[in-house]
């Protein structure tokens, strides 16, 4: 049981870290328009940090707690890292969409049904068409679907991390 609670302690912590930094992301998106304009450069730089947070959690893990360094322990850190920062994204956008900026999400689809519309557009209208099915959902809804990402995503990295942590040595 004590390395349960050390793998969802480790979880908690870097998905804190992970949710403020999604956080971050989102509000420097709002405040400079990106999220308008439909620019994801910074969500990208997000999933990177994600990646190595998970990795560097995972290798802090099998340094900590070598005896009980396993897939199960692991797995539970990647898990419940996305289940925590996904959970605080999805309070950020629920604040913001529906306190901050109550009219976000239309001007958002706004500017995706211009881009639909242009003869010259460079985007595939039918992956813009299911963007603007997913806006136009409560962002309650969107926000645990992106916990869900987050999670399943934490859990595959925490996987690749752990068999690189058991194949290198050198990992302590």
């Amino acid at each position: 049981m004590k390395s349960n609670k050390n793998s969802l302690q480790t979880g908690l912590i870097y998905g804190s870290l992970l949710g403020i930094v999604v956080i971050s992301i989102g509000i420097i998106r709002y405040k400079t328009g990106m999220i308008l304009r439909d620019n994801q450069t910074l969500s990208y730089v997000y999933w990177g940090i994600f990646t190595m947070t998970i990795f560097y959690a995972i290798f802090q893990f099998k340094k900590l707690n070598p005896l009980s360094f396993s897939y199960k322990q692991t797995l539970l850190i990647g898990l419940f890292s996305g289940l925590i920062s996904g959970l605080m994204y999805t309070i950020y956008i629920v604040i913001l969409n529906g306190y901050i900026d109550p009219e976000l999400a239309s001007k958002i689809i706004e500017y995706k049904e211009q881009t639909i519309s242009n003869p010259v557009a460079t985007v595939d209208a039918r992956d813009t068409a299911d963007s603007i099915k997913i806006m136009q959902m409560n962002s309650v809804w969107r926000g645990l679907v992106y916990t869900c990402v987050c999670m399943f995503f934490g859990v595959i990295h925490a996987f690749i991390a752990t068999i690189v942590a058991k194949k290198i040595p050198f990992i302590k």
